[in-house]
């Protein structure tokens, strides 16, 4: 391998990392506020910040940002939902 390559990959598990540490405090904080337009407010922005990360990803690895991935950024809603 490349050191650019490994870069790549050092920087995207980084990326990942921090993004689904950020996720899953929104989605504590959605799911132990008693407030549900707090609920929903985090949830979206869990959702957003999700979709965000993976895009930064494909970006990174210079391929096209569409991809089937986006469909994880539903997986925010499902947990909290269950979670409610």
């Amino acid at each position: 391998m490349h050191v650019v390559k490994v870069q790549r990959w050092v920087i995207t598990a980084l990326v990942l990392t921090t993004a689904l540490h950020f996720v899953a405090g929104l989605l504590i904080l959605a799911v132990t506020l008693d407030r549900a337009d707090a609920f929903w407010v985090l949830t979206v922005i869990s959702m957003i910040v999700t979709a965000l990360a993976i895009v930064g990803v494909r970006l990174l690895h210079q391929v096209s940002p569409l991809t089937v991935w986006l469909l994880v950024a539903v997986v925010p809603l499902a947990v909290s939902l269950y979670f409610r």
